[in-house]
């Protein structure tokens, strides 16, 4: 479904998370030095992108929450605290397998944002008109 308002720029955003999910996915499976680095690009496109990505689009739930599925309303904002912690926030888990995490979370998320989430945003008559 062709993106329009307040969606279209979210939707550009969600090609380079997968870029970058790809990226993290492929150093966990290199370990070594390619680990760290990787989660310094992380915490970088964290601070660039996505930080004001997830505002934009928890704002735009608010908005139509009235007319959101509530478990889908729910699993986006699990899975942005979740994201948000494994980007640049204290994990417990070892750096590889965080990298691992946040790489098939970040995939995950923008598909079923993508499939999901997005097309009822854009079913509001609100959000479909609004420009960002």
């Amino acid at each position: 479904m062709p993106r329009a308002g307040a969606l279209l720029p979210l939707s550009r955003e969600h090609h380079t998370s997968l870029v970058v999910a790809r990226a993290a996915r492929k150093a966990a499976d290199d370990k070594g030095s390619a680990v760290y680095s990787a989660l310094v690009r992380i915490e970088e496109h964290w601070h660039a992108v996505l930080a004001a990505h997830f505002a934009q689009e928890e704002q735009l739930i608010h908005l139509a929450a009235d007319t959101l599925d509530p478990e889908s309303v729910a699993r986006i904002f699990t899975e942005h605290a979740e994201l948000r912690t494994l980007a640049c926030g204290p994990c417990a888990l070892e750096p590889a397998l965080r990298l691992r995490r946040f790489a098939d979370l970040l995939a995950a998320h923008v598909r079923y944002e993508e499939r999901v989430l997005f097309p009822q945003l854009q079913a509001h008559p609100c959000i479909a008109a609004k420009a960002t």
